[in-house]
């Protein structure tokens, strides 16, 4: 089985599984020197998709699956014309806690300024960020609601 780090929707499991029933829970894990961004604008999510972007001293903080391989996930993601997937180390909680190799989704046409997360989709990511560290979900919090946006 092949690890996979999912920063954004599918972080939450209830809709990984739609897509991708086989993905078993590992952990949370962190992607050293990329930051979070909304970079692309995606018609069925109706606003801004989580993207990586490469940034020195920064963190993504995600969720790390097992998966047998990535035929659906890549459908999901619109690989490779949408999102493209690559090769990361990331540092798992779990597993030792020693860096592992994982792939994961970024955006391939970027957009030059970021877009706003339709709130259902920043529910989502959310929802998915509970096992993450408190001081990433504050830093989390603060990217996806703008004030005034209900968090539940």
């Amino acid at each position: 089985m092949a690890l996979y780090f999912a920063y954004g929707s599918c972080m939450n499991q209830a809709d990984l599984a739609r897509s991708e029933p086989r993905a078993v829970y590992v952990g949370p894990a962190v992607l050293r020197n990329f930051r979070l961004a909304f970079s692309r604008y995606s018609f069925s999510r109706g606003g801004g998709v989580a993207d990586i972007v490469r940034a020195s001293g920064e963190w993504v903080e995600g969720v790390l699956y097992e998966v047998p391989d990535f035929e659906l996930l890549d459908r999901r993601e619109g690989a490779p014309l949408f999102y493209r997937r690559r090769r990361v180390r990331v540092y798992p909680k779990a597993l030792g806690g020693r860096w592992r190799w994982a792939w994961t989704y970024e955006v391939v046409d970027k957009a030059p300024v970021e877009i706003a997360p339709s709130p259902e989709y920043a529910q989502l990511i959310w929802e998915g960020a509970s096992v993450l560290s408190p001081t990433y979900r504050a830093k989390l919090h603060e990217k996806l609601f703008r004030k005034g946006d209900d968090v539940k």
